[in-house]
């Protein structure tokens, strides 16, 4: 059990850090064939749907500085083939450490033959949104 929560939660944090410095292709290993997410940002349903909606807003994100995803207080469920992560967001400026905001997130997984993949994927802000991420 123990073990299989570290490679979920590895499987989320690779998912961050692959988000921040822009890397598609490892980013897209983090999730199944099913994939469902849901952002204050935009939403995807399919693997092409998230492709676009991951170009999109990685551009917006690095027009203002980029970003530093850091994952707090996260806790895993796991149930079998499927496991859920909740935890708290924190999201800041890469280039001069502004604060950008804070999130909660929930997460589903599924373990696959390549290891837990992501199957849905919630963020909802803790702050009223403005137009620029800046």
């Amino acid at each position: 059990m123990v073990d299989e929560r570290i490679d979920i939660l590895e499987t989320l944090y690779i998912a961050e850090q692959t988000f921040d410095s822009g890397d598609l292709e490892r980013n897209i290993e983090t999730w199944s064939d099913e994939v469902l997410i849901e952002t204050p940002f935009g939403s995807a349903d399919s693997l092409d749907s998230y492709k676009q909606w991951f170009h999109q807003f990685y551009a917006q994100t690095s027009a203002n500085g980029g970003t530093r995803h850091y994952v707090q207080n996260p806790i895993v469920l796991v149930k079998g083939d499927r496991a859920e992560i909740k935890a708290y967001l924190y999201i800041i400026n890469a280039s001069n450490g502004q604060f950008l905001g804070s999130a909660k997130i929930h997460e589903k997984l599924k373990k696959t033959s390549a290891g837990w993949k992501f199957t849905y994927r919630s963020v909802t802000s803790d702050q009223a949104l403005v137009a620029s991420v800046r």
